[in-house]
């Protein structure tokens, strides 16, 4: 008997956000590089929803001393931890007048949602760095909240810093450096508590224009400037579509390679991988995908991780819209296909009962939600609907529904309720309510659906038939491509290759040296699966030096697949202190799992 879910039920949360709501916190504290600790206190004001006299947060590996009402009276309190998805319930008893709490709590060396880096492990090599990652579900191990996308909050923060190093935050930030080491925030607006962040580090200040800026260490300010230089250009492009800039300013941190994601849409302060600088801007459209995120994701945001693909679906959607704008059709539809391609690799591998819109991972790692089909086939869904209405109706309906949801967190019972009262009343005529849920809640993708296709790509597509047929690689002709061009030729040579095959390939483009990490990425995973040793110096080097999951764990996979169990074990006893610890958790499992 399938198990029956409420999805108006965050189930990775603990908290009794139906009852009493949590709507601001202020933060206060004291970054301890020495202990790798935050000590200090948070403030908690709370709206009653019921008559409850018990506020439930979330927590995990936190050392709660005391919490007290504002007049410093203590309250009772339990902490409980009740599993491994969900982490510590934190019951404290507030009566029925309270609507202010005040935890006093340090966090602990466990903390998944910290990455505490020693000089070493930076490019400067002589200050420690500090960085969160709160998504989805690791806020609670910093701070002892209410931690579902569902509970919106505003904050405020004072953070100590007592090297001489700068502290950002997802907020407003000052380009001025306190003397006393005090850096204040303020984020008037509401936002989801996965996109609550903090860094600490040895950073540099640069203008892109009056309201994006970059943050990053001094030796890689330059790179970054002009790596990202287009991005006011960005916005401008994604005002055009969906309205005013919602956030004031976009800033941009780029982190050490450990971060594990390629961005993070965090509001005012966007965390940005340096594996992004290639050098030509050939992947810069993640910056476009955080920078799109503004809209659909932080101010129209998720209920619960089931409802991903509200955000990531529409982002990615939008994020190609940007790119045509800015680098033109051609480059769109490239990223279009690969993005498909993408799709139908995962397509062989995900349960059929999984390839759906919504995520049910109401009894699953939160991780879990972030795969090809809440981002990729949720956009194919988007392009969909644009197709079917054409482009002016469906930026009329876009821009509207934002405009309707903004600062609100809905689920997919929500978007589907609404899409019936607006586009199956609007456009009933191209689209029908059948054809809508055969695409929410459908398996795989629907019967009709049309694939995306790019004349950009014959050139590419005869050159693998060449090579499949015999020809060697130092006869094809690549001159003009671009990095777009040479990842599909990568992720579409024939799955089973020869060793002959892999060294013409590797002699002629010099694949196993590329300094791009995707292209790099994709290599070593053909090379792997068929036995190139010749790349694993190489492999070792790379998942040593970054630490981004969408690089680490296909990777780490292929190896175990192919057979490498040994050298992949002996490359993550030496690199996993390097990862994030919310990395370090995925990755324990998945060796567990082979060993």
């Amino acid at each position: 008997m399938t198990e029956q879910f409420d999805f108006n039920i965050d189930y990775h949360s603990l908290a009794n956000t139906d009852e009493l709501k949590v709507h601001h916190m202020a933060l206060s504290l004291d970054v301890d590089f020495d202990k790798q600790q935050l000590q200090g206190s948070v403030n908690l004001l709370f709206k009653r929803l019921t008559n409850s006299t018990q506020l439930i947060l979330d927590g995990r590996d936190l050392v709660i001393t005391s919490i007290t009402g504002t007049d410093g009276r203590r309250l009772e309190f339990s902490q409980q931890h009740v599993n491994e998805l969900q982490g510590e319930k934190i019951t404290i008893d507030v009566g029925t007048e309270l609507t202010e709490v005040v935890v006093n709590y340090r966090t602990s060396k466990e903390a998944q949602g910290l990455q505490w880096l020693t000089p070493a492990q930076t490019l400067g090599k002589q200050f420690p760095y500090l960085f969160s990652q709160s998504q989805p579900v690791n806020a609670r191990s910093w701070i002892p909240l209410q931690d579902s996308p569902k509970a919106r909050i505003t904050f405020s923060a004072a953070i100590q810093v007592h090297n001489g190093l700068r502290a950002v935050m997802s907020a407003a930030n000052s380009a001025k450096m306190p003397a006393d080491g005090l850096f204040t925030f303020e984020m008037e607006k509401p936002i989801p508590t996965h996109l609550l962040a903090l860094a600490v580090g040895d950073l540099a200040y640069g203008e892109v224009s009056e309201r994006c800026a970059i943050y990053t260490e001094p030796a890689m300010l330059e790179k970054a400037l002009k790596e990202f230089e287009d991005t006011e250009s960005m916005i401008v492009a994604a005002e055009s579509l969906l309205g005013p800039y919602p956030w004031e300013r976009y800033d941009m941190i780029v982190l050490p390679p450990s971060f594990p994601f390629g961005g993070m849409e965090n509001p005012r302060l966007a965390f940005i991988t340096p594996t992004l600088i290639a050098g030509d801007k050939s992947l810069v459209s993640t910056v476009a995908h955080e920078l799109a995120h503004s809209w659909t994701g932080n101010l129209v945001s998720n209920a619960t991780w089931r409802d991903l693909w509200l955000n990531e679906g529409f982002t990615t959607y939008f994020t190609n819209r940007l790119v045509e704008k800015i680098y033109g059709k051609e480059q769109a539809d490239l990223e279009w296909v690969i993005e498909y391609g993408r799709l139908q690799e995962e397509m062989q591998s995900m349960p059929v009962e999984s390839q759906t819109l919504p995520a049910n991972v109401q009894n699953q790692d939160a991780n879990d939600s972030f795969n090809r089909f809440t981002y990729d086939k949720a956009s194919m869904f988007v392009h969909e609907l644009e197709s079917r209405l054409g482009r002016k109706a469906f930026d009329e309906f876009l821009f509207n529904y934002v405009q309707h949801f903004k600062f609100e967190a809905i689920t997919t019972e929500t978007f589907v309720e609404y899409a019936k009262q607006t586009l199956l009343v609007e456009h009933s005529s191209v689209l029908s309510e059948a054809e809508l849920m055969t695409w929410v809640y459908g398996e795989g993708l629907p019967e009709w659906f049309i694939p995306p296709t790019s004349t950009s790509l014959d050139k590419v597509k005869l050159a693998l038939q060449q090579f499949s047929e015999g020809v060697n690689a130092t006869k094809l002709t690549v001159a003009d491509w671009r990095v777009h061009h040479w990842q599909f030729f990568i992720t579409q040579l024939p799955f089973q290759l020869n060793q002959v095959q892999l060294k013409d390939l590797d002699m002629t483009f010099a694949f196993t040296e590329s300094q791009n990490a995707e292209l790099a990425c994709d290599w070593f995973r053909v090379a792997i699966r068929n036995q190139y040793d010749v790349v694993l110096p190489k492999v070792t080097s790379f998942l040593s030096e970054i630490g981004r999951a969408k690089f680490v764990k296909p990777l780490y996979s292929e190896l175990l697949i192919a057979g490498y169990l040994t050298e992949a074990t002996e490359i993550y006893q030496q690199a996993r202190s390097g990862y994030h610890p919310s990395l370090q958790v995925q990755l324990d499992l998945m060796f567990k799992a082979n060993s």
